[in-house]
């Protein structure tokens, strides 16, 4: 097999989402453990069907025409997180093959290559152990293995292979997923859509074959599970091709529409939860063969203190100065990064005290953090901080000798209190709220709302603080967060220019070290 054509590719391109769509619910699973409120793999698959649609509706003998396509439908329809980087992985595709009628095995290496690339383009901190590291470790290998006389078809196997092997190391990069027992639900899916892509070649080598490969590259298998699961034939199938992704050393009959089976595996509780998509489990025990005791005693032996923290926080500056009010837990997210639900369900897991306070410090992370609170059998609540200067504001006004109330009602107090200026730059020109706003104009955001637009980033942060400053004439003290992007010395001549300008005010300046926004600021 030397090369692809316009219709191979086609097929190939229904091939990949016919069986993600099989699959979503299994990929949802794979997002949502313990919470019931996974979306990655119905996320990829509606953003793949709108590639599809645009595809079907093309006759072209161009794989460059139905890449492009594709990249289009994609674009439009992408859907969350795993969704967007769906599209962008698409358009890398495209980009590579740029007026190519067919493609062949160079064009493959360059196809993973761009690919790749443009999706970490896409996300501001990449972070192991999601989809993006097995877009990675495939285009390692695709650059590894390549060679002018390598079969598509062969060269396909091989990078899908380390694809595979890469999705069932992610526990051990993200220590969620490995609470969790999970492999990460967006690489799942795309580990999905290119054996589904495989399969449409009608090559002679076997898709179950990704299987048996990455299950000898599996090492530390700690459970010892076996089950009998209730099925039909046709699920059976789908089943078994399932567990190869997660369990090694299987042994199973099926008889009479029940599943027997034993394995090993080092994420039984997500396994268990794939298993529910396809049949009823009636009987199911595991093993710990390698139990933690001194972790377990341990754990134990410690006493719940009366109160404990969450806080979401993206910098290291905050992260500093979270860690010195005696945060228990910080949870690295905010904008475009937003933790699960299931993140900070995990971190009140951990958190061993008898209430705890959780500060999102986002709008968008407000309602996950909600759910996590009340499936959560702790006594957990939320204060609403949408920055993480509010949740300074906030563990200010805590009293350790106060019930759980009393120190809610004056942390809420001192969040109303303040008010917080954010300074971000424009991606693209736009009009809101009747401000004219460039492309990489400077954006003065208080409260929640743009309120200037300019070239300059010193003229728009003193404008965003006048504006502050006129709307509430008893603010008397400005602190500067600096962003990780922003040099101290400019931060410096910021805090003397807002000094001079406004001699009744005191100005205080703090490494926030945050993305996305230059500076944070916080007027009391």
């Amino acid at each position: 097999m030397r090369e692809i054509d316009a219709n191979k590719l086609q097929q190939m391109i229904i091939g990949a989402y016919e069986l993600l769509n099989e699959n979503r619910e299994m990929v949802n699973q794979l997002n949502v453990f313990p919470v019931p409120d996974g979306d990655t793999g119905t996320n990829m698959t509606m953003t793949m069907k709108s590639g599809v649609d645009r595809v079907n509706q093309l006759n072209s003998n161009s794989c460059y025409e139905i890449a492009k396509a594709l990249s289009q439908g994609t674009l439009m329809g992408a859907r969350g997180n795993s969704g967007v980087i769906l599209s962008q992985l698409v358009r890398g595709f495209s980009k590579a093959i740029k007026g190519k009628d067919v493609i062949e095995s160079l064009d493959i290496k360059e196809i993973f290559q761009i690919a790749n690339q443009t999706a970490y383009k896409a996300v501001m901190k990449p972070t192991e152990g999601t989809i993006l590291t097995v877009s990675q470790k495939m285009t390692d290998k695709a650059n590894e293995i390549y060679s002018q006389d390598i079969e598509i078809d062969q060269y396909l196997f091989e990078i899908i292979s380390a694809g595979q092997i890469a999705l069932d190391n992610t526990p051990n990069q993200l220590p969620v997923l490995k609470e969790a027992g999970v492999v990460d639900s967006g690489g799942q899916g795309l580990i999905t859509l290119l054996k589904g892509a495989f399969s449409a070649l009608n090559s002679d080598i076997k898709i179950e074959d990704i299987h048996s490969k990455s299950q000898a590259a599996k090492k530390d298998l700690p459970y010892e599970l076996s089950f009998d699961i209730a099925t039909t034939e046709e699920s059976y199938k789908t089943i078994l091709n399932n567990l190869g992704t997660i369990a090694d050393e299987i042994e199973e009959s099926f008889e009479e529409g029940i599943l027997k089976a034993s394995l090993k595996t080092d994420n039984p509780y997500g396994l268990l939860q794939m298993l529910t998509v396809d049949g009823e489990i009636l009987k199911a025990e595991f093993k710990n063969l390698k139990p933690n005791l001194e972790k377990i005693a341990k754990k134990k032996a410690s006493q719940a203190k009366k109160y404990g923290f969450i806080a979401v926080s993206r910098g290291e500056g905050y992260d500093a100065i979270l860690e010195s009010m005696n945060v228990d837990e910080i949870i690295s997210g905010g904008q475009t990064m937003n933790p699960s639900t299931e993140d900070i369900f995990n971190s009140l897991d951990r958190v061993n005290a008898e209430n705890i306070i959780i500060f999102p410090n986002n709008k968008n992370i407000i309602m996950s953090a909600k759910q996590a609170a009340q499936i959560t059998e702790k006594n957990a609540v939320v204060v609403e901080t949408r920055s993480i200067p509010e949740t300074f504001a906030a563990m200010l006004e805590f009293d350790e000798d106060s019930d759980i109330e009393t120190n809610l009602e004056n942390m809420n107090e001192s969040i109303k209190e303040m008010h917080v200026a954010e300074i971000s730059i424009s991606i693209r020109d736009t009009s809101i709220n009747g401000i004219e706003i460039l492309r990489d104009d400077y954006l003065g955001i208080l409260d929640g709302n743009i309120v200037t637009s300019n070239s300059k980033i010193v003229d728009t942060a003193l404008k965003t603080i006048e504006t502050a400053l006129e709307n509430d004439e008893d603010l008397s003290l400005i602190t500067l967060y600096y962003g990780e992007e922003v040099d101290k010395k400019d931060a410096k001549d910021l805090v003397k220019k807002i000094s001079k300008k406004h001699k009744d005010v005191d100005v205080e300046l703090v490494y926030g070290g945050q993305p996305v926004y230059y500076y944070t600021i916080t007027l009391e």
